[in-house]
């Protein structure tokens, strides 16, 4: 999907982080468990408004990040449907490939100020 069909704005409403165990190792790189509620909320001609709420907790326990806001996307209705679907290879939807490019690098930041584990890129 090209860039130049749609545009995507996302609105940070919450970004939180926390953690919740000092249980912090060097030898160990945890994995991350991702939930994500995306829910739409307005359709007009030429675009779409969603919520979404991102929540990411470490394995083994030591962080959680929980991200929060509204994504605004612009485009034809068919660049729209389109963004809505989901990848083949990964089973997530492009929308919130798109999403999560835009609210990794705050996570990362907060992710350096807490002294916690990073997710992925």
């Amino acid at each position: 999907m090209s860039s130049s069909e749609v545009r995507v704005d996302v609105k940070l409403l919450n970004i939180a982080g926390a953690l919740v165990s000092d249980l912090r190792r060097d030898d160990i790189e945890p994995s991350f468990d991702v939930n994500v509620k995306l829910e739409e909320t307005e359709r007009n001609v030429g675009e779409a408004s969603f919520k979404f709420a991102v929540g990411m907790s470490t394995k083994p326990s030591v962080a959680r990040f929980d991200v929060s806001g509204i994504v605004k996307v612009f485009g034809e209705s068919e660049a729209i449907d389109k963004l809505l679907e989901t990848d083949p290879d990964t089973k997530v939807p492009y929308l919130l490939k798109k999403i999560y490019q835009q609210i990794f690098t705050y996570i990362f930041l907060l992710s350096g100020i807490m002294n916690a584990p990073h997710p992925p890129p």
